[in-house]
């Protein structure tokens, strides 16, 4: 059998005889990302062995030609959580500018149905190259991403997700690990008999619900732990602090023994202001997520820990995986990309 020549050399040949991934050897080729000295050494060990050439002709056509991908998430105001996994986008789009890479945002109303579909039909419309989303409809969600499939659309999640789906590849916490975090922070100093769980009123229809495998993460702990706990589960509304203090106001004069709270969400400072008011040095309050917001409730006393991560990491690293496999081919080593998580309290927040 006669011997290939060097053009005849893929980096399949090259990933198999030095049993590394495909993308490994093309991190070592273009020296992009980490790869130990060990791998490098031996991924170029055996380049040099097979004369493998990487083709600058393909890789040239590949950077003429212009990818779009759809950026489906929720509107947010400043200093808000959606806020940060937009700058995450943004600077994951910089760090490959290398590529003729187009960003389309669809920004959805959370509390508005309608508003996602409508979402939804203009991205199906602009036929992009991928699409990257979190899921906060969650019946909506697995149609677009039907839809989304059938025409051969490769997809992504970020921040949160539906596991039954075949999505390439998520980047965030494991919720449901993140909610019995939370509940085990909470209940650390004693014997819990009661806890009042906050959640947000977010659309009329009750069909957003995007903190639900935390919450049940949350629960799941407590039942499993307390299982003579009362839970009490209250709604307020985010864009109304008069009717949320009269409801906290209200449940807490004819519950005076609840001192636990928790809220899943990354909104626990739509509470800070009954707490400022109503301060109590045998309260308890666990939320989630590193706004300012929330960190002023945490400097300030009235907050006791908040779980959170690195919130822009999560779309940086999920579009530049996302880029990597539409662009380059390159399939990501793992489906679920949990990043860690983080315990943030008073002591530790200076140094964060």
């Amino acid at each position: 059998m006669s011997k290939r020549s060097s053009d005849q050399i893929t980096i399949f040949d090259v990933a198999k005889r030095a049993k590394v991934s495909r993308g490994t050897v093309d991190r070592v080729v273009y020296k992009r990302g980490r790869v130990s000295q060990n791998t490098i050494e031996k991924v170029q060990k055996v380049i040099a062995e097979l004369g493998y050439t990487p083709n600058q002709n393909a890789s040239s056509l590949a950077s003429k030609r212009e990818y779009t991908i759809a950026c489906l998430i929720p509107q947010f105001r400043e200093g808000e959580y959606w806020e940060k996994i937009y700058e995450g986008f943004i600077k994951g789009a910089r760090a490959i500018s290398g590529y003729n890479l187009r960003l389309e945002f669809e920004l959805y109303d959370q509390t508005d149905l309608e508003s996602y579909l409508r979402c939804c039909e203009r991205i199906l419309e602009m036929h992009p190259s991928g699409v990257v989303m979190n899921a906060v409809f969650k019946e909506a969600v697995i149609q677009f991403a039907q839809r989304l499939e059938s025409l051969n659309i490769p997809y992504a999640f970020v921040d949160n997700k539906v596991d039954e789906l075949n999505y390439l590849l998520y980047y965030g916490v494991d919720p449901y690990k993140s909610g019995a975090l939370g509940a085990f922070l909470l209940t650390t100093r004693c014997d819990v008999k009661d806890i009042a769980l906050i959640r947000l009123i977010r659309d009329s229809k009750h069909k957003a619900d995007p903190n639900a495998p935390r919450r049940h993460g949350f629960l799941d702990y407590i039942e499993e732990n307390y299982p003579h706990c009362k839970i009490h589960t209250l709604f307020i509304s985010p864009e109304d602090a008069q009717s949320t203090y009269q409801t906290l106001k209200e449940f807490f004069t004819a519950h005076p023994e609840v001192r636990h709270i928790a809220m899943t969400n990354s909104r626990v400072f739509l509470i800070d202001d009954y707490l400022r008011r109503n301060p109590d040095p045998n309260r308890i309050v666990v939320g989630f997520d590193d706004l300012d917001r929330n960190l002023a409730s945490l400097r300030e006393g009235h907050v006791e820990y908040l779980v959170t991560r690195h919130i822009p990491m999560q779309s940086y690293l999920a579009l530049t995986s996302f880029t990597d496999y539409i662009i380059k081919g390159i399939t990501p080593p793992r489906h679920n990309n949990y990043v860690h998580m983080d315990i943030l309290h008073r002591r530790n927040l200076d140094d964060y």
